[in-house]
């Protein structure tokens, strides 16, 4: 185990990449409280570069592992824990990567935490929920969670990019830097088959992985599709419970997000009609595995994947569409102009909506004022 740890353990830290400086910023500020940080997010979306930043601009001693390292694979218990917190005693921050690989780990983290060691723990995983249903509730009142997504619209200009190009194949950082848009195909498409082999197929034992693939590509070939589990199921021939674990799955993963229809009354939110809206993560995946790409919806998923990473969000339709409502603003998205009718049968049904905000290429910057 220390030949093994003494290869994978890494102490000394530079600035490593473009800085990512609206998450490094954020965490910085929690480093002086005893709170275990937890960073989630897909796979390739930099959560790795952003936890090496982080080690890079602190002055006390750090370790950084990464459980994904095939070295560690014979070790990955919690006997592996105790042993890197004994080699490295003096240390202050510890840098734990794909920590989900450690079995009952949730438990281990409460026990320093409780004990007050005085260590400081940063986590990160590919999973929604990195912390196991089991024991989930282990770490309540002990965490504060980041999720890190790929570029947004402001950060593409820090990687000296176009937004076209970024409209077409999204803001997972490698892409973006790599200029050759033939090999951005074939690495988004490898990223989507690593998602899908390693966060999701292994993780659940899915069979047939076929059928599981194909459903996925569907999705997100058709981002900002409106379906539910049961037409899913129709459409494809496979049973509705699975068809449903199959959507919690890909959500769980980072690989798609759900946009449910908002309602006040949760039984309204699921009568036929109703279904909910699934969104791919990043347009470079939806670019790389389709035939032929819309850009309105590219955009309207651009807009969607800003508005995520906010909080819940919703869509409503009446006798028109609302794209978006998150909070009590609506948004209408359009490559050219919106028609706002529908804005005013939306506040006969939600009198709490008090902003009304139309989106196009042109005024997409209101999103960041």
């Amino acid at each position: 185990m220390q030949d093994s740890l003494r290869a994978v353990v890494q102490t000394s830290f530079s600035q490593t990449g473009i800085l990512r400086k609206k998450y490094v910023d954020k965490i910085e500020q929690w480093l002086s409280r005893p709170e275990i940080i937890i960073i989630k997010g897909v796979r390739r979306s930099g959560k790795t570069t952003i936890l090496q930043q982080v080690a890079a601009r602190t002055t006390k001693k750090s370790v950084y592992v990464n459980f994904d390292d095939y070295r560690l694979i014979p070790h990955l218990s919690l006997k592996l824990l105790d042993e890197i917190i004994e080699t490295y005693k003096d240390t202050n921050f510890f840098f734990f990567d794909e920590i989900q690989k450690i079995p009952q780990f949730e438990s281990w983290l409460r026990t320093h935490y409780d004990i007050k060691t005085h260590k400081k723990f940063i986590i990160s995983g590919s999973n929604i929920s990195l912390l196991s249903p089991a024991l989930g509730t282990v770490l309540t009142g002990r965490n504060i969670t980041f999720e890190i997504f790929p570029l947004d619209p402001t950060e593409i200009a820090t990687f000296n990019t176009s937004f076209d190009d970024y409209l077409q194949y999204g803001g997972f950082p490698e892409i973006v830097l790599e200029p050759d848009f033939k090999k951005k195909r074939q690495l988004l498409t490898q990223y989507f088959n690593d998602i899908l082999l390693r966060d999701i197929i292994e993780k659940h034992n899915i069979t047939p992985v076929q059928q599981f693939k194909a459903v996925a590509q569907y999705i997100i070939t058709n981002t900002g599709l409106k379906i539910s589990a049961n037409k899913l199921a129709k459409e494809l021939g496979i049973n509705s419970r699975t068809a449903e674990n199959y959507l919690s799955h890909m959500v769980d993963a980072y690989l798609i997000f759900e946009v449910p229809f908002f309602s006040h009354s949760a039984k309204t939110k699921y009568v036929a009609g109703r279904a909910s809206k699934y969104y791919a993560i990043d347009n470079g995946l939806t670019t790389a595995l389709a035939t032929r790409t819309n850009k309105g919806h590219l955009f309207e998923a651009i807009v969607a994947q800003v508005l995520r990473e906010r909080g819940e969000l919703y869509y409503w339709t009446g006798k028109k569409e609302v794209d978006f409502i998150q909070k009590n603003t609506a948004y209408q998205i359009s490559l050219t102009t919106v028609e706002k009718g529908a804005f005013t049968e939306l506040k006969q049904h939600a009198k709490h909506i008090k902003h009304t905000i139309t989106i196009t290429p042109r005024t997409i910057s209101q999103l960041f004022e």
